[in-house]
């Protein structure tokens, strides 16, 4: 008879029955996607904020270089910028690093442009606002062989040193004081009063020759006749008192006081000079012209005897008046002289 093998014994689970894995992962996982989530935001948000500030910081960038107008290349160079653009630019991104360099920029932008006092005040401004970058607090300016100072440092003292230069070089910028018994004459115009100083101590010849026409008053009644705006107004022709105006110019007698000139009397803004017309060997005998700008092109030309003392005011009104080919439209009279 044949064995039969017995039968093997079989235990089916039931599906109710988990294991503790798959129980704390139905239990948990939301929390558990939430922190997956979280440590994928805590991954690629800061990655994307530098991103994003990477991009603000080169348009920002970009936006400077072109506000400084910056030089391309490998190195760059600035070569300065609109100073009020470049403030605007500092005060708009102030919270920004580059504000202080756009900061920086416009000091040396005011600096090429000459204007000491401004650049002082960026200078000044920059180390108030942006006292901790590095630009405004570290001592990286001055002279090679001497001491380091900051920006606004280094411009003071680059002022006080200019300062002392102009001084000691003061011939080099305006005419020698006056004597102190210096002659003054006194212009009423129809726009104002000029006062005039003469140096008797220099030029005494053409100084006398002008005080008697003033006292004369070969001057009453005339015309400044000839004007060329930014170089000097032109007086003293007798024509200009009843003469045609095609005549204004040419009148009075050309022979006046020869050979006497000093060098150190030169055309600055605000000169009292004797006209001497082109080619002339003598200075006019009664034809003037006051400098409104300088006009050291005509050193060694015409002949300076005096400067304005007073009536700048009435200088530029009579400048500004209108001009049709260098002759005024309403051309300002003298009215009266008077030698003080």
């Amino acid at each position: 008879m044949a064995k039969h093998k017995a039968p093997t014994q079989v235990t089916i689970a039931t599906i109710q029955q988990q294991s503790l894995f798959n129980e704390l992962v139905e239990r948990y996982w939301k929390l558990a996607a939430l922190a997956a989530v979280a440590v994928t935001v805590g991954i690629l948000l800061p990655h994307y904020q530098q991103t994003r500030n990477r991009e603000e910081f080169l348009r920002l960038w970009d936006d400077l270089r072109a506000q400084s107008d910056f030089g391309s290349g490998f190195f760059l160079q600035v070569q300065g910028g609109s100073a009020p653009a470049l403030d605007q630019f500092a005060e708009q991104h102030r919270d920004q690093p580059l504000a202080a360099w756009a900061k920086a920029v416009e000091v040396g932008t005011l600096l090429q442009e000459e204007k000491l006092d401004e650049a002082e005040a960026a200078a000044v401004e920059l180390e108030g606002t942006f006292g901790e970058h590095l630009i405004a607090s570290r001592p990286f300016y001055g002279p090679k062989d001497g001491p380091r100072r900051t920006l606004d440092e280094a411009i003071r003292a680059s002022k006080a040193e200019l300062a002392a230069w102009e001084k000691e070089h003061a011939f080099l910028f305006e005419n020698p004081a006056l004597p102190s018994d210096a002659p003054r004459v006194r212009f009423q115009t129809s726009k104002g009063p000029i006062v005039v100083g003469l140096y008797s101590d220099r030029v005494p010849q053409q100084v006398e020759a002008f005080l008697k026409l003033c006292r004369d008053g070969a001057y009453t009644g005339t015309r400044f006749h000839q004007i060329e705006r930014g170089s000097f107004i032109q007086g003293g022709d007798p024509n200009t008192v009843s003469g045609a105006p095609e005549t204004w110019g040419l009148g009075g007698s050309a022979e006046g006081v020869e050979g006497e000139s000093d060098p150190a009397l030169r055309h600055f803004k605000g000169s009292l000079s004797a006209w001497r017309a082109p080619g002339a060997e003598r200075s006019h005998a009664t034809q003037f012209f006051l400098t409104t700008s300088d006009q050291n092109q005509r050193d060694g030309q015409s002949v300076v005897f005096g400067r304005i003392l007073e009536g700048d005011t009435t200088l530029e009104a009579i400048e500004s008046s209108p001009v049709v080919d260098g002759k005024p439209q309403d051309p300002a009279v003298i009215e009266a002289v008077e030698v003080l």
